[in-house]
């Protein structure tokens, strides 16, 4: 334990001084700020992140609350090995690869006194998190300072009135959007150093309900045929290649062909969680306005406040200048889930939470068409141009080998 102690507290400290020739993503950001707080500090607390806390403390949050249960020796072994693949997923940056390779050869040796490395492990840790900080990558959505409360989908906390449909899903559409805009030569290189039965699809699981619940079908169908897309991704290098069965031809074009595929996917996923959001909140007013608040314990009030205002402007979100196009599409065929949850919470504040509440499914009711028929229409068509636009990136690889 002594010897694991001193070689993480040696990778913390280089992480620190760590310079990535590509940005990390949030998702790993997250992962190895999350495996470092369970090293340190154990299991993650089980209150909620304070009312109006910023959406990186609400991530970070319920990335370490992932972590639950998992062994600090075991949490030190997971975050060397996860330094050890973002390391080669993502570089150093100019010259000082080679003396930072160094530095990591030595790190074993390196011993310093353990309150200081843990402080700078923490500080290294939470700024390779989703810190809005000059280092954040720019498909980081700018909307902090919104309350989303139930981080962890309810699962824990002091508060025990986990009614609320999907704040869990609110809190993850930041990460599924900095996950959408991994470059293409970026999803190359992490299959790379992927193992096949490690795949990130395959650890998701749904966020909008709970596993066995029937009405999360649609997300468990976004997430198996995700899943089938990465495993082939991933096991295509056994097969094609220098010294394989097709030898002509590089894994990376098949790869290549299959990344639009995955990143639409991740857009349709993103669409599910704002959609089933709003069904949600609106089937939850329905139980609010026949039984009472009391007895559904979910007031209109913390409705408007939790759901239905957080999923209007995690909609804008999708739309700013700093997200791809496939998340800008998504957020303009959700500009009517947008204008519909403005206009309720500003009729909620004019004439009352009763009238607000009553605007919202009237118009929701109104709509059904447009969440029935034309947003799965518009998932089906995206699939259609990520499958066309992958022969060209295909043809792309083909063409560089």
């Amino acid at each position: 334990m002594a010897t694991m102690a001193a070689t993480f507290r040696a990778k913390t400290n280089f992480m620190k001084s760590w310079r990535p020739r590509n940005p990390p993503s949030n998702r790993d950001r997250l992962e190895l700020y999350a495996l470092h707080k369970q090293s340190v500090s154990g299991d993650a607390p089980a209150q909620d992140a304070p009312p109006g806390a910023p959406s990186a403390d609400r991530a970070k949050l319920c990335a370490w609350r992932g972590k639950r249960g998992m062994g600090r020796e075991d949490a030190m072994a997971a975050y060397m090995d996860e330094c050890e693949r973002q390391l080669r997923v993502y570089g150093t940056r100019g010259d000082d690869g080679r003396r930072q390779q160094q530095q990591r050869a030595g790190a074993a040796s390196t011993s310093e006194t353990a309150s200081a490395t843990t402080r700078g492990g923490e500080t290294s840790a939470s700024s390779r998190g989703s810190a809005p900080n000059s280092t954040t990558p720019q498909n980081t959505p700018a909307n902090e300072g919104r309350t989303i409360r139930n981080v962890d989908g309810g699962g824990g906390g002091g508060r025990g009135n986990a009614v609320l449909l999907c704040p869990r899903g609110l809190a993850a559409i930041p990460l599924l959007c900095a996950a959408a805009s991994e470059s293409r030569s970026a999803y190359l290189a992490r299959l790379q150093v992927t193992n096949p039965n490690d795949g990130w699809w395959a650890k998701q699981e749904p966020l909008c309900l709970e596993i066995d619940n029937p009405l999360s079908i649609p997300e468990k169908l976004i997430i198996a045929l995700a899943s089938q897309v990465e495993q082939i991704s991933l096991v295509v290098s056994n097969y094609m290649g220098d010294g394989q069965t097709v030898s002509i031809m590089s894994p990376r074009v098949l790869q290549a062909f299959l990344w639009p595929i995955h990143n639409v996917l991740l857009c349709c996923w993103i669409v599910l969680i704002l959609t089933t959001t709003c069904l949600g909140s609106m089937a939850t007013m329905c139980r609010t306005l026949l039984f009472g608040a009391k007895r559904t314990n979910a007031p209109l009030g913390r409705l408007f406040a939790e759901e239905v205002l957080p999923s209007a402007r995690a909609t804008e979100s999708l739309c700013e200048d700093h997200q791809v196009i496939g998340i800008r599409v998504a957020g303009l065929a959700l500009m009517p889930l947008m204008m519909l949850c403005d206009f309720a919470t500003s009729v909620a504040g004019r004439a009352g939470m009763l009238v607000g509440s009553l605007f919202f499914l009237g118009m929701g009711v109104c709509s059904w068409w447009y969440w029935v028929c034309v947003l799965p229409w518009l998932a089906v068509c995206g699939l259609c141009l990520a499958v066309m636009s992958g022969w060209c990136f295909g043809l792309i690889e083909l063409a560089g080998n």
